[in-house]
């Protein structure tokens, strides 16, 4: 995985499945009512300010963070569910909203999304076999109806739905979150996409059927060597299928590199206090959790210096003046950290 951040050309760029080069998506408030009944001017809301990453077919690079900083948003640019306020999004080196706009059909078919909510993924109406006979058909896979419906029982029998032809005539309603989110991979997969996004695809799920649906999916992304991005707040989760992994905090990535590397090293104090507060794979570590003071974040006009900085338990006065960029500290490994630019 390239973890070039200041890409500005394309050089090179037929390696790599996707590109993002200082992608921002900030959403604007015209008005806000004070409580003192007085009307402020527009503010900007900076979902997404200025992420930079390449993935190459096969990776899969793991998004962490709190609530509202940015994941899904971010998942959504990458597909354009959303366009991109300013930034480039390129793929396999060519402008991805010139290729949506060009085909369509093909734009979808090579980037698809698994969302969280199952339940809400599919039309309540529609039976398993539609639901998975549309897409084919849509995308002209498979020469004949036999031949789509054999592909149909093959991918089902793989994924552990079994038999087969008993579930191809049930309705959503008839199904567990766990079978529906096999369903929701299985149908995205069945195009061979290029690049998946899966925007915390078990955090619905009964903890008893999480690991049966990772695995299901780190499969299915090795056998097509599809590019992933997996959002998720689960550290362990995204630990076990990312290869890298990047740590998002109000809108932008604050460290970046090689998973085992950011997990076991991490240099940012957010990801530390992430990581204290997570609960070990090793029943025997003991952890000190890092508590952090202060409000939540909000995106609304975020000030010049580090986002953290308010909430930072070594913030220095620095810390409030400028962003700092993010800088590669060895291996790849990125950290976006006034303390780091300084060694």
């Amino acid at each position: 995985m390239s973890l070039e951040v200041n890409r500005t050309t394309a050089e090179g760029s037929e390696d790599y499945v996707i590109q993002l080069n200082n992608v921002k998506k900030w959403y604007i408030q015209k008005k806000v009512q004070k409580k003192d009944g007085k009307t402020e001017r527009r503010q900007h809301i900076k979902a997404v300010d200025g992420v930079s990453f390449s993935l190459k077919r096969g990776e899969t690079l793991g998004v962490i963070g709190e609530s509202g900083c940015g994941k899904s948003t971010l998942g959504r640019l990458l597909i354009h569910l959303e366009d991109p306020t300013s930034g480039e999004i390129r793929l396999f080196g060519q402008p991805s909203d010139v290729l949506l706009k060009k085909d369509p059909l093909k734009f979808r078919r090579n980037c698809q999304m698994i969302f969280q909510n199952p339940f809400d993924t599919f039309d309540p109406r529609y039976t398993l076999r539609k639901i998975l006979m549309e897409p084919l058909k849509l995308h002209n896979i498979g020469a004949s109806p036999q031949e789509r419906l054999d592909l149909m029982l093959e991918i089902l029998e793989k994924s552990g739905l079994t038999p087969a032809k008993d579930y191809l005539d049930r309705h959503t309603h008839e199904l567990s979150g766990g079978q529906l989110q096999r369903i929701a991979i299985l149908r995205s997969m069945l195009l061979n996409p290029s690049f998946v996004v899966a925007d915390e695809p078990v955090s619905m799920l009964d903890v008893s059927v999480r690991a049966d649906i990772i695995n299901m999916l780190e499969s299915l992304v090795k056998e097509k060597n599809t590019a992933l991005v997996f959002i998720s707040h689960d550290i362990a989760t995204t630990r076990y299928i990312s290869d890298h992994v990047a740590v998002m905090y109000l809108g932008r990535i604050v460290e970046l590199g090689p998973t085992d590397e950011v997990l076991h090293n991490p240099q940012h104090p957010y990801t530390k206090v992430l990581i204290s507060n997570c609960a070990s794979l090793n029943p025997l570590e003991r952890r000190e959790a890092i508590e952090i003071q202060g409000e939540p974040p909000t995106p609304i006009n975020t000030g010049p210096g580090c986002y953290f900085a308010p909430r930072c338990y070594c913030a220095e006065e620095q810390c409030s003046r400028e962003y700092p960029p993010l800088v590669d500290i060895g291996g790849g490994h990125l950290v976006s950290c006034c303390k780091c630019c300084e060694k």
